[in-house]
């Protein structure tokens, strides 16, 4: 009788390792595709700013209406007027808006794909664009009332995996920059 206990529990404490072994893995497994994926919307990220970024400050200075003062703060773009009229996706993501100015980004939500040789993971991006005021001696950009110098764009990025299955990422990836007007 003694020996079938000592067998019974020999079985139970190898079964319960090997439980906790295959939980640690498991962990494990799953911590490291996060960090994949995280990185992977990054990139994402820093890709779609670095688009963005090339655009000029404000339909004024594609138009070169602007004069090179402080009295061009007068010819820039309401912020209401940000965007693109009918929602249209900008070039850039593979649409028919010409978006040659940053606030024309302003309300893009388009699919972007990181491509891994036959495999591709798509992710949803939003950009905000917005006027803001800078304050140089904390580093620190808040939403302007009206325009200045400085635009702020917002890019979010989440991994999508299409119909009824939720983002891997619990919450998006945000980058932001702030771009100033040179005269």
């Amino acid at each position: 009788m003694a020996q079938s206990f000592f067998a019974l529990l020999a079985l139970v404490l190898t079964v319960n390792f090997a439980m906790s072994v295959n939980q640690w893995y498991a962990t494990f497994q799953r911590a490291t595709l996060y960090r994949e994926v995280e990185e992977m919307a990054q990139s994402v990220a820093v890709e779609t700013m670095e688009i963005v970024r090339t655009r000029a400050f404000d339909q004024a200075v594609v138009d070169g209406t602007i004069t090179g003062t402080a009295a061009d703060l007068a010819l820039f773009s309401d912020a209401d007027a940000f965007g693109i009229s009918g929602n249209a996706t900008c070039q850039a993501f593979g649409g028919t808006a010409t978006c040659d100015d940053l606030d024309d980004f302003h309300g893009q939500q388009v699919l972007r794909p990181f491509v891994m040789g036959q495999d591709t993971v798509w992710f949803a991006v939003d950009l905000t664009v917005r006027y803001v005021n800078w304050n140089a001696s904390t580093g620190q950009a808040t939403p302007a009332s009206g325009k200045t110098f400085y635009k702020q764009v917002i890019v979010k990025v989440q991994d999508d995996w299409g119909g009824d299955l939720k983002p891997f990422l619990p919450t998006p990836i945000q980058l932001d920059r702030v771009f100033a007007y040179g005269f």
